[in-house]
């Protein structure tokens, strides 16, 4: 009978994929193979004319590099009680996870979800992303897809990109917070508004980053000019859902700050 290391290697060289699933004794796991990480050459430009916390480049790592960071991650996260998927073997090709559940994109997505159920996955993604920045630790990809939920526990994974040793910590949480809250733009199927300030207050209580919700509104202000623009009817009717939902939170961010005088 073939091991479970034997299966994973045949796994690895006969699929191209990057990151897939596979069987063994009736359990789905999730291999993932070594990849280089690199900056976009658009994003390095523009984030040395406009120094934006989500503009940050990564740091180029090869392959192996890459690999040998987020599994170093993995491991670290779960010795401090962080809900990450166990590794259940790795080597310098690739590792394999045992499968954490569904996305909780998917859970979110459902038109039909109740705003009960919408705030019991919110509040568990905002405390272990707390959790993360208690640990005066980051995430790097905090957006929705890479969290996700089996046996009623939100698993947090993808830990790949890391940045240069000069950008520090709470900028980098900033970053995580600023990327996990744009996520939610892209929801589209509820029956209710999502309710942004309840997520921020929410990180705010979990968390010693208090200062970000000023920083949020900070940040609205700035796009201020682009807001005037969306909010001529010509340009309405031109843009994508997604740039309505983005205008649509900043808007919320420029009240929190109006109602905070």
């Amino acid at each position: 009978m073939n091991s479970f290391e034997d299966i994973a290697k045949k796994e690895y060289e006969k699929s191209n994929n990057d990151i897939f699933p596979f069987i063994f004794e009736e359990k789905q796991y999730w291999l993932k193979k070594a990849r280089a990480t690199k900056p976009d050459k658009i994003q390095k430009f523009f984030y040395k004319l406009f120094p934006f916390e989500l503009l940050i480049p990564p740091i180029v790592k090869s392959s192996k590099e890459a690999l040998l960071y987020e599994i170093s991650k993995l491991e670290k996260f779960y010795s401090l009680g962080i809900n990450t998927p166990v590794i259940a073997y790795k080597c310098e090709d690739f590792f394999v996870l045992e499968d954490s559940g569904n996305s909780v994109n998917a859970y979110l997505r459902n038109k039909d979800i109740s705003e009960d159920r919408f705030y019991f996955f919110v509040d568990n993604l905002i405390f272990e992303l707390s959790k993360i920045h208690n640990f005066s630790q980051f995430h790097g990809g905090s957006q929705l897809r890479n969290f996700t939920f089996k046996d009623d526990k939100v698993f947090v994974l993808d830990f790949e990109e890391s940045f240069e040793t000069d950008v520090d910590i709470k900028t980098l949480q900033y970053r995580d917070f600023l990327l996990f809250l744009l996520s939610f733009i892209k929801i589209k199927e509820t029956n209710f508004k999502i309710d942004y300030e309840k997520i921020i207050n929410k990180y705010c209580e979990l968390t010693n980053n208090i200062e970000f919700k000023q920083k949020l509104i900070r940040f609205s202000k700035k796009l201020r000019f682009f807001l005037w623009l969306y909010e001529k009817d010509f340009i309405k009717k031109i843009v994508g859902s997604d740039v309505k939902y983005f205008f649509e939170f900043i808007q919320i961010l420029n009240k929190m700050g109006k109602n905070a005088k």
